[in-house]
Parts: structure tokens; C-alpha cells; sequence
């Protein structure tokens, strides 16, 4: 029997998140498809503008169903398709609750700002929120709890 070593996180994807992007990459399939079709433009230039439009799509998916966290014993990984970061916990110096809807490591605006070393940032969102920070506080005794979010003091 193996233990393994690291609690994962899926991120939470919201509905509107979803629809967007699953919208994009039928727009970029059918794109591709009326490409191929369209005999104005030459083969050589239809064939690498669908490479193009086919790698945006798996780019996409990859995101939709890889965006995740997990937390080793020292360690917080987040990984959204090919976008990593490797975070010590021993760095982090506040983890709190916002709601953005900007470009991140999360699929929802409900996330946690994570602050760490002395002016990095992420924001995730992993879909069990409470035990992530249950979790993440175990595991970084500098942070504590105050005002609903875990801060160094």
C-alpha cells in the first residue's frame, strides 16, 4: 500500500467560467472547420492557422480539467494546464478570501489571494475551501486565524 504524500485540490469552475470556455472551443473548432473548407487561402496557410486554432482548443481543455492545487508537507503547487507555480509554506504570509473575476490559477471568482515571500501573489480557487485551509493551516504553523483568513503575525 502506498501513502501518498500530498492532498490535491480540484479548482472550482464557475458556471459562467465553464460556459465561456467550453463557448470559445467550439467557436475555435468550427473556425478551424470553415478553414480547412475555404479554398481563397492556400493549404499550406489553412493547415497552420487550424495547428493554431487546435492548440488554443487543447490549451483550453487543458486548463478546464488540469487546473489544480495540492499541498505537500512544505509545498503549495498550483497547476493550470502548462501554468505552474511551486510556492514554500513556509513563505506564505496571508491566505484571504476575494472575488475577482481577473486571469489566474482559479476557474472562480470565489478565490483566495495567496501573499507570499514579500510581494508575490496567486489566486486560487480549490473547491472544498474549508478544508483547504484547514489543511494549509496544519501545515504552516507561522499562519493563524483572524477575520476569516490566515495571516502571519
Amino acid at each position: 500500500m502506498t501513502v501518498q504524500s500530498y492532498l490535491e485540490f480540484r479548482s472550482r469552475v464557475d458556471k459562467w467560467m465553464m460556459g465561456l470556455m467550453v463557448g470559445a472551443t467550439i467557436l475555435l473548432f468550427f473556425s478551424c472547420i470553415l478553414v480547412l473548407l475555404d479554398n481563397s487561402v492556400g493549404s499550406a496557410s489553412r493547415v497552420v492557422i487550424c495547428l493554431v486554432m487546435l492548440l488554443l482548443i487543447l490549451l483550453l481543455v487543458w486548463i478546464l480539467f488540469g487546473t489544480r492545487y495540492r499541498l505537500t508537507e512544505t509545498h503549495l503547487l498550483t497547476q493550470s494546464g502548462p501554468f505552474r507555480k511551486m510556492i514554500k509554506l513556509d513563505t506564505i504570509i496571508m491566505v484571504e478570501p476575494v472575488c475577482n473575476s481577473m486571469t489566474g490559477l482559479a476557474l472562480s471568482r470565489d478565490r483566495f489571494l495567496v501573499r507570499y515571500d514579500k510581494f508575490s501573489t496567486v489566486e486560487i480557487s480549490p473547491e472544498d475551501r474549508g478544508r483547504f485551509l484547514k489543511e494549509l493551516a496544519d501545515r504552516a504553523p507561522q499562519l493563524i486565524w483572524q477575520d476569516e483568513k490566515l495571516v502571519v503575525l
